[in-house]
């Protein structure tokens, strides 16, 4: 299994403290190789037995197998290309994603009366790029900037629909409200998010992660929403190959 298949797996059994010290190792990624337990300890005012048992929950056999692991990772850069914050973005997210969900969610988007989008701020780019070019293949799509209408129309679906919600913190109040009416309401409920053991991921049916760098301006979320549109981009190509070609 793929170092961040396994972090995608198990990360929903870490604790607060736990995932912080996992933010933090991912962060030291470049300088992983040489990076010692009891200064990783050290770094986050904890002992090492608290990263072995990190490690171990994350599925490493200890400490050791998880730097082995990222390490790896971290080689699918070659040597001769150049590699910008928004490759390891892209090569973070194609780790992430699962073949089989991607296929899985093709087909329920195909069989979808409706699909609605939940996004709000930037995030709102993506989905309505997504929602325009299902439109155009003939899918009952619809995306709504006012939050009460959003959950207004939640409250509308069933079991036969999909909505679709995106926020690259997890944690927008608006789009976690209407998540969980849709639920209530019985339809299926997909979360498109940043890589974080997130809310809104914990309340729909299926999750997928992208990777992003937080960036603010003046308190204001400015980060670009690269991987989502990766992700976007890469369902709706899908959803063409199985069914209009």
């Amino acid at each position: 299994m793929y170092f961040y298949d396994r972090l995608k797996e198990n990360q929903h059994r870490l604790n607060e403290t736990e995932q912080s010290i996992l933010d933090y190792l991912l962060e030291r990624s470049s300088e992983i190789k040489d990076l010692t337990i009891r200064e990783a300890a050290k770094d986050n005012f904890t002992a090492p037995n608290t990263i072995i048992r990190l490690c171990q929950k994350l599925d490493f056999k200890g400490f050791t197998d998880f730097k082995e692991g990222l390490y790896a990772s971290i080689q699918t850069k070659t040597d001769f290309v150049e590699v910008t914050s928004l490759d390891e973005q892209i090569i973070k997210t194609k780790q992430l994603v699962n073949t089989e969900l991607i296929d899985h969610l093709v087909d329920c988007i195909h069989h979808a009366n409706k699909i609605l989008f939940f996004a709000v701020g930037l995030s709102r780019f993506p989905a309505q790029e997504l929602d325009a070019r299902l439109q155009l293949v003939g899918k009952n799509s619809q995306i709504f900037v006012d939050p009460h209408v959003m959950k207004h129309n939640a409250s509308l679906l069933t079991d036969k629909d999909l909505a679709i919600a995106i926020s690259i913190s997890g944690t927008t109040d608006n789009i976690l409200e209407a998540t969980t009416i849709a639920n209530v309401a019985g339809a299926k409920t997909l979360s498109i998010t940043g890589f974080s053991n997130n809310p809104l991921a914990k309340r729909t049916t299926f999750q997928l992660y992208g990777f992003t760098t937080e960036v603010r301006v003046s308190g204001i979320d400015a980060a670009d929403r690269f991987s989502i549109h990766y992700l976007i981009n890469l369902l709706f190509n899908e959803y063409l190959k199985k069914y209009h070609t």
